[in-house]
């Protein structure tokens, strides 16, 4: 008997923590999509900016990262080149190659938008020992592999 309450009182959490998944993927979205509305960045600009506040890309990359035919890509890294949010770098590996690179004026909104969230989360992190923080990574890192594995089956399946 212990052990059905144990099996369910399990099952009872995991399925909390998917619930909480799928409503702080809610929140994040919405989170988003206010920025992009305020700032008028639709969600490919959104990602693009994304993927390059990492690191300075090439075009080629960034439209793998988010989906987009290159021709489309070179598109939106010019609308986004002509607000100022980007540009184009010489890559200092090889300077025959261009990389995409948020600009000044990128990075200062990205810290005034996403700053905060970076601060109350650093906050957050700081209640959790270093051995639940290895979990918490552990989860997030195995929940993203899961998800970008999820991406592609459903990609193969359009492209039928």
């Amino acid at each position: 008997m212990i052990e059905q309450k144990s099996n369910e009182e399990s099952q009872r959490l995991a399925e909390e923590i998917g619930f909480a998944c799928m409503r702080w993927q809610e929140a994040v979205e919405a989170f988003d999509e206010t920025f992009g509305k305020l700032y008028g960045l639709n969600s490919a600009e959104r990602q693009c900016l994304s993927v390059i506040m990492r690191a300075p890309q090439p075009a080629n990359a960034v439209a793998k990262a988010i989906g987009l035919a290159p021709p489309s890509v070179t598109a939106l890294i010019d609308r986004l080149t002509a607000r100022d949010l980007v540009h184009r770098v010489a890559d200092p590996k090889d300077r025959r190659k261009i990389l995409v690179a948020p600009s000044e004026k990128a990075v200062k909104l990205g810290r005034e938008i996403y700053g905060p969230i970076h601060e109350a989360g650093m906050r957050m992190l700081g209640q959790f020992s270093e051995a639940e923080k290895q979990v918490v990574l552990r989860f997030l890192t195995q929940a993203i592999e899961m998800q970008e594995h999820e991406l592609e089956r459903l990609q193969e399946r359009g492209a039928s």
